[in-house]
């Protein structure tokens, strides 16, 4: 009976502690600004440079890989209309399809904001081509996930992938690794982690890099952008941490 009762009084305390332990995960998450999954088209979303954007099979098609001796533009950047602000948690799917010059280029843009106060959306005239250099000049955060086939030994040791975070106006390199990989063909999950004034990068659940910015943002929109790659993307969910 005692052997009875001691397992009784361990299956309570179990019972009673376990919803904890989950209220404080899901207490983690404060609200959702963003979750999208493409099924309502690009309703909120807008499209700065030339390069042809679509919806297919549920996923955001970005095709900006032109044959590599093309003149043609080769950039795209796709804003959400939907602002994020405070402490979050950035997910979504990144798959590249191809890139003729084997840069399987991933960019993405955070606490975007114009200095000056104006929406974003309202001078998106200003950007039409998708210049690369004039989101430099607003405030934000841009991670940059791209093959680097420099770090290749020989044929038969993979390319590594070349991450890098930069604080927005000024394009200042806040940090910069050589991990993980970013091939063609591969569906990473990505994840982006704001506290305060530090910045964390994850793929596929792996901590690549993590970086202390001098004057965070803490307001504004996300983008997604690419260089000469063809990609798609989807289920992108931001989340407001506690």
């Amino acid at each position: 009976m005692r052997g009875s009762g001691a397992i009784a009084f361990l299956l309570i305390a179990l019972l009673v502690t376990t919803p904890m332990l989950f209220a404080q995960e899901a207490d983690d998450v404060a609200g959702v600004f963003i979750d999208e999954d493409f099924s309502d088209g690009m309703d909120n979303w807008w499209v700065e440079g030339n390069e042809r954007v679509w919806i297919e099979d549920g996923r955001l098609h970005v095709d900006a890989d032109p044959p590599e001796d093309s003149e043609d533009p080769f950039v795209a950047t796709i804003w959400c209309h939907t602002p994020i602000e405070g402490d979050v948690r950035i997910e979504f799917d990144a798959h590249v399809i191809s890139s003729s010059t084997n840069v399987n280029n991933i960019n993405f843009f955070f606490f975007y904001s114009d200095p000056d106060g104006t929406p974003l959306y309202e001078t998106r005239e200003d950007r039409a081509d998708g210049g690369y250099r004039k989101y430099h000049e607003l405030n934000g955060n841009i991670v940059t996930f791209l093959n680097d086939d420099r770090t290749r030994d020989d044929e038969d040791t993979p390319d590594l992938a070349r991450i890098r975070i930069r604080h927005c106006p000024g394009f200042v390199l806040l940090g910069e690794t050589y991990n993980y990989h970013c091939q063609a063909g591969q569906t990473y999950r990505v994840e982006i982690v704001k506290r305060g004034d530090f910045i964390e990068f994850h793929v596929d659940g792996n901590y690549l890099i993590g970086v202390h910015t001098p004057e965070p943002w803490d307001e504004g929109l996300i983008g997604l952008r690419t260089f000469r790659t063809y990609l798609w993307w989807d289920n992108i969910r931001v989340t407001a941490l506690d």
